[in-house]
């Protein structure tokens, strides 16, 4: 903890993560201890709106399927006016049991991109990911997109 001596003055530094946040209100609070016997700790809120990056929907992907099973999800990621950016290239943390592209050509409707990921696991299991999206932007220059695999059995009841 650092110091600043009685009769001094010092600046004091908050940094708030704010990823995942875009488009909300958030709320930061921190405490300051001082050796003043009639304040001896200071409460202070900082509270204020993230702005938007980037539009991501769905902002998680969840490939939820039985084994064998053609499973496949899409997520559109539109650039935000104020801070537009190129999406360069797509880079998954393991990619065993994913497939995805994100083809400049498919853009969306509103001007986006779309990241289609593919189920690729053949056993029964659950797997999680991570694909980074690398960008132009100084500000932002990866996205993480976030996947949630569960393979299971179809029961023996439904089978045909």
């Amino acid at each position: 903890m650092r110091q600043i001596p009685p009769g001094s003055e010092g600046k004091i530094t908050v940094r708030m993560r704010t990823g995942g946040y875009g488009g909300k209100k958030i709320r930061k609070s921190v405490s300051i201890q001082t050796n003043d016997k009639i304040r001896p700790g200071l409460g202070v809120t900082f509270t204020g709106c993230v702005e938007k990056f980037a539009d991501i929907r769905p902002q998680r992907i969840i490939l939820r399927g039985s084994a064998g099973q053609t499973i496949k999800a899409q997520v559109e990621i539109t650039p935000g006016t104020k801070y537009p950016f190129k999406i360069i290239s797509a880079m998954a943390t393991h990619g065993k049991y994913i497939k995805f592209s994100i083809p400049d050509a498919k853009r969306s409707n509103a001007g986006g991109y779309v990241l289609t990921v593919e189920n690729i696991r053949k056993e029964i299991g659950r797997y999680n990911d991570v694909i980074y999206l690398k960008t132009d932007s100084k500000l932002r220059p990866t996205i993480p997109i976030y996947v949630v695999g569960n393979i299971f059995s179809i029961p023996a009841n439904r089978k045909k």
